[in-house]
Order: C-alpha cells, then sequence, then structure tokens
C-alpha cells in the first residue's frame, strides 16, 4: 500500500486526501451535468458543494472519534488528524442531510425537488474515497490465505481487500443510479433507491471487516446504522411516492395541422 504517495518540499500528500479532493470535484460536476436539465442554477449546486464538504469532514470526523473515543480520549490531538484517515461516511452523510437543507431553502428549493442529483455521485464519490482507504490501510478485512498484506498495520497477515469491495460497491451503484434516474416514477425516488443500495452493501460487507470499531452485540455499529437507513428509507418511499410525483411529459403540440381523416 502507499498512504503516501508523494512528499512536495518536506510536505506529504496522502492517498486518502488525494482520494477525497478527487471524489469531491468528480461528484461536484456529475451533481452539476444532472441539475442542469432541470434548470437549476449553477450557484445553488455550487453553495451545497461546499456546505456539504464542511459538514461531511465535521460528522464523519465527529462520528469516528465517538466509536473509538477509548483511542482519542487518550490520544485527543490525533483528533484533527483527517489526513490520516478515520472518516465515518455514515457521520458524514447524516451531517449532509441535516446541514443540506437549510441550503435549499435558501435558494427557494425543496430538498426532494434537488436530492435525486446527488445520488449517483454520492456512490461514485464513496467508491473513489474506499480506494483512497486501500492504498492508506485503513478499513482493512479480516484474514484470510489468500488476501491483501497492509504493511501499514505491520503483523503480515494476509487480510480480505474490505475497501476494494467497498469502492467496486460504490461504481456499481453510480451506475445502476444513473441508469434509473431517467425513469423515476417521483421525486426523491433516486436518493431513496441509494440509500436502500447503499445500506444492504455496506450491511454485507462490514461482515469482511476486521478492523476496530464500535459494535453492539454480534453487528457493528454501521451495520445498525445500515438497519436504521434501510428502515427510514423504505418508510419515505410510499409517502414520497404519493406525494413527489414526476410531472407527466408535456403533450407534443400539433397546433397548425389538420387532423387526419
Amino acid at each position: 500500500m502507499r498512504s503516501v504517495l508523494f512528499t512536495v518540499f518536506g510536505v506529504s500528500v496522502y492517498a486518502y486526501g488525494v482520494a477525497m479532493a478527487a471524489a469531491f470535484i468528480i461528484a461536484v460536476l456529475h451533481i452539476q451535468k444532472l441539475a442542469k436539465k432541470e434548470g437549476v442554477k449553477p450557484q445553488v449546486i455550487q453553495d451545497a458543494a461546499i456546505a456539504a464538504m464542511i459538514a461531511a469532514l465535521i460528522g464523519a470526523r465527529t462520528f469516528h472519534v465517538i466509536t473509538e473515543w477509548e483511542h482519542y480520549g487518550r490520544n485527543l490531538r490525533e483528533i484533527p488528524a483527517i489526513w490520516e484517515g478515520g472518516l465515518t461516511f455514515y457521520g458524514g452523510l447524516i451531517a449532509c442531510l441535516v446541514v443540506l437543507p437549510f441550503v435549499f431553502r435558501a435558494h427557494k428549493i425543496a430538498f426532494w425537488d434537488i436530492a435525486d442529483h446527488f445520488a449517483p455521485a454520492l456512490a461514485l464519490g464513496h467508491g473513489i474515497v474506499r480506494f483512497g482507504c486501500f492504498l492508506n490501510g485503513c478499513c482493512y478485512g479480516k484474514p484470510v490465505s489468500w488476501g491483501v498484506v497492509f504493511p501499514e498495520i505491520g503483523d503480515g497477515i494476509h487480510r480480505q481487500p474490505s475497501q476494494l469491495y467497498e469502492a467496486g460497491a460504490g461504481v456499481v451503484l453510480f451506475f445502476i443510479l444513473v441508469r434509473l434516474h431517467g425513469l423515476r416514477k417521483f421525486r426523491g425516488q433516486t436518493f431513496l433507491l441509494y440509500l436502500l443500495l447503499y445500506a444492504l452493501s455496506r450491511f454485507l460487507i462490514e461482515f469482511t471487516r476486521d478492523d476496530p470499531r464500535g459494535a453492539l452485540g454480534w453487528l457493528s455499529t454501521s451495520q445498525w446504522v445500515a438497519i436504521g437507513v434501510a428502515l427510514v428509507g423504505a418508510a419515505l418511499w410510499p409517502w414520497l411516492a404519493r406525494t413527489r410525483p414526476m410531472p407527466a411529459p408535456a403533450e407534443v403540440k400539433t397546433a397548425g395541422r389538420k387532423p387526419k381523416a
């Protein structure tokens, strides 16, 4: 693995940080592409992207620190060191869901009228960041005979590349969501589909992970959160289907044409 990609003037450039930057840029470009088709102003996406980036970093780090407080309680100076990894995706997602509605409200746009545009980019961006996790050597999997040895761990044990499983899942979800986005029957459907599919993939992939994480009973904290996210998504589905239907396609105007006999 290669947690430090290179050094510039004595400053280390971490693979995890590069992956985060790449994910953010690619995600914003894709969101702008989808939103433009429905007449959403670029300024709305730019403001939302900046707010989401700040909220995601704070939320993801806070959630990680809380679940790993046994370590960080003894090493307070490590809490701000996000460039070394240690961000929990669900924490970032929840923080964004709290902050972004306020940004959209400032632009007089309802959250569910624009949330679908963010879903494919979320999946792809998360996949890119997980590849950064692979290079960084964090979020590693359980010992196996055929796996990958992570030098950062220092135990020489072959492990499952759980990071690549999740990176691959993110890419697959991206293409599924892009394909289904144009077929949605109600506003919010693409976003809810993302929540449901990601929760399912994360729940299953968690069984392959072996890095220190919080747990409750026989499930990890992330698996319990995945269950909660799936339940919320399933509960919102019929409500949005009833209250946020997509507008019917405009009828083709035939003014000036003579009716066929």
